[in-house]
């Protein structure tokens, strides 16, 4: 079933890039101070992300094995270290379907079928494979995350021609960011790199004194699903105030995760 494929596809692209108590949040787009960086030994560095407090963003979706007339627009809200929400509008300007990533879960709205998934992020990965927010943020928004959750004390750097590469290691796969003043490439990988998520950026741009990439391709390979997704932002705003919708709409009915691949 198109609809079913359609969905499958566009979840399983925001776990890639991207139940809570919440229902409704307005994230202010103050700022707060930056943490900095701490260099220390090789194999002890603290990167600097950018201490922007929330990303508002425009942008279109084009999938390689989804054949979609101009790609699916998409209303992206950040509020950094928080949650994220990520709008999708396939028809005429018109919500359709609504992707939310709280610190605890991944929750899913289908208006076409009145049906939601929302699952805890261990519902979707090995209990070994600590899939997180952080990890789905940092891949949106070009930022370095820590798989550890250990102040990034597991990060090694070495040079790698003219880039840095920041390599965090954990027990069942690994993290490699290559850097060359901006993250140019994140790679999310088993240790055996028979399943990975890599996130190439490209066409920089700096607004209000912060550089993003303007376009993105990333791609996964995994034992369910193959597949690379372009994304192209049309328009980036920070420290904005945004509102991050966690709740489910009464009425709607409650699916799985496994049931939009048939």
């Amino acid at each position: 079933m198109l609809n079913n494929k359609y969905l499958s596809i566009i979840l399983t692209a925001v776990l890639t890039l991207t139940l809570a108590g919440c229902r409704k949040q307005k994230y202010s787009g103050e700022q707060s101070p930056g943490t900095g960086s701490e260099a220390g030994q090789v194999t002890w560095y603290v990167p600097e992300n950018p201490n922007y407090n929330t990303l508002k963003a425009k942008a279109s979706l084009s999938i390689s094995n989804l054949s979609l007339l101009g790609g699916v627009k998409a209303n992206v809200s950040v509020a950094v270290g928080r949650a994220l929400m990520i709008s999708l509008q396939p028809l005429l300007g018109i919500e359709m379907y609504r992707v939310t990533c709280t610190q605890d879960s991944i929750i899913f709205i289908d208006k076409m079928t009145r049906s939601y998934v929302a699952e805890p992020y261990k519902y979707f990965t090995d209990k070994n494979f600590n899939l997180n927010y952080e990890m789905i943020e940092g891949l949106l928004c070009n930022r370095y995350f820590d798989p550890l959750k250990d102040n990034y004390k597991s990060m090694t750097v070495k040079s790698q021609g003219t880039d840095s590469v920041f390599h965090c290691q954990a027990p069942n796969y690994y993290v490699e960011f290559f850097v060359q003043k901006t993250i140019n490439r994140t790679l999310f990988s088993t240790n055996d790199g028979t399943e990975y998520v890599l996130a190439d950026y490209n066409a920089f741009q700096t607004t209000d004194g912060y550089t993003f990439p303007m376009a993105a391709v990333c791609s996964l390979s995994s034992k369910k699903l193959s597949f690379s997704t372009n994304i192209n932002f049309e328009s980036v705003e920070f420290n904005k105030d945004v509102t991050i919708v966690s709740g489910i709409p009464s009425g709607y009915k409650k699916s799985i995760f496994e049931t939009l691949f048939k």
